[in-house]
Order: structure tokens, then C-alpha cells, then sequence
């Protein structure tokens, strides 16, 4: 009799243990939205997602997104 507890509890722990991964691969498959992307690339160095990703395949850098002192003195 214990062992069939033992086994109906297994099963249980089971399903709860597929049911998490289920619910873990559901949020990992899921793209965040371009606002949090946007804040992502800012922490990156990057002004927008856009510029961040051309960096990353392309030859830009975070430096192409800022002026420099001298820079911004020229255009004033």
C-alpha cells in the first residue's frame, strides 16, 4: 500500500515538475516588446534597438550615437 503512495506521488511531482518547464520554456520562447528593448540597448550604450543591432552586425558602435564636447561646440 505505501508503495502505491509512493508512485501516485512520484506522478504527482511529476506533472508538477513538466507543468513548470512547460511554463519556463513558454516565457523564454517570448519576445519581449520594443519598450523593453529600447531600455535594453540603453543600458548597452546604444540609443535604440535599432542601432544596438547594427552594431552587433554591422561595424557601428555606441560611439556613432554620441557627440563628442568638441563636436557639439562645432555645431553651436
Amino acid at each position: 500500500m505505501q508503495r502505491f503512495f509512493e508512485h501516485v506521488t512520484m506522478e504527482k511531482k511529476q506533472h508538477a515538475l513538466r507543468k513548470l518547464l512547460e511554463a519556463v520554456e513558454h516565457e523564454l520562447l517570448k519576445r519581449p516588446n520594443r519598450k523593453t528593448l529600447d531600455r535594453l540597448s540603453l543600458l548597452a550604450g546604444f540609443q535604440d534597438w535599432e542601432t544596438f543591432q547594427e552594431a552587433l552586425h554591422g561595424e557601428a558602435d555606441g560611439s556613432t550615437n554620441f557627440k563628442t564636447e568638441k563636436e557639439e561646440h562645432d555645431n553651436q
